[in-house]
């Protein structure tokens, strides 16, 4: 009888060790990006191929990024980038979504306003675009809600004008909004 409490006692204090460990632990863990790429330029580069099979004089005039980490990367699991083009020698635009497991998907799709527009060579990276945000919020963003870099990205503000704008949701159920310049300078947010 005595060896069968002795047990007891022992698994009780392992199962109380075990509860406050996990105890502590309890703030989630976001894991690291585990797979290779996940930012713009990866996206630009899977995506340029296709572009250029459709139209040899394609121009990169439209980015949009949706379930983007905070940190600029696309996730695991789930996150887009979709890049547009146009031709002078083409009646359509065409889209290019990459996603994060590097899947490319391309399809004509109808004239946006940004036709005729693109985007200026030396357009900074996506995570970099992200860092330069981090002194001007508000909160440490939860995730990205949406980016797009592209002409009038930001028509009230930047009319005219090709710009980074990526709205970040906050911990508070907010979201807060950063404008850039395609190389990455931070100019507003709201």
């Amino acid at each position: 009888m005595s060896r069968r409490r002795a047990t007891r006692f022992r698994i009780r204090i392992l199962l109380l060790s075990l509860l406050f460990l996990g105890g502590a632990c309890a703030v989630p863990i976001v894991p690291q990006r585990s797979k290779p790429g996940g930012s713009l330029r990866w996206a630009e580069t899977l995506a340029l191929p296709k572009a250029v099979a459709w139209a040899p004089d394609a121009a990169l005039c439209l980015v949009q990024g949706t379930g983007v980490g905070s940190d600029g990367w696309l996730p695991d699991r789930g996150g887009m980038w979709k890049l547009y083009y146009w031709s002078p020698n083409q009646i359509s635009m065409y889209e290019v979504a990459v996603d994060s497991d590097g899947s490319v998907r391309a399809t004509d799709v109808k004239n946006l306003p940004q036709r005729g527009g693109h985007i200026p060579a030396g357009w900074a990276d996506s995570p970099k675009v992200w860092a330069a945000t981090h002194a001007h919020q508000k909160a440490e963003a939860v995730h990205t809600l949406d980016a797009e870099l592209s002409l009038n990205a930001e028509p009230e503000k930047y009319p005219a004008r090709t710009v980074w704008r990526v709205r970040f949701w906050l911990p508070n159920n907010a979201t807060e909004s950063h404008v850039l310049t395609p190389e990455g300078v931070w100019l507003s947010s709201y």
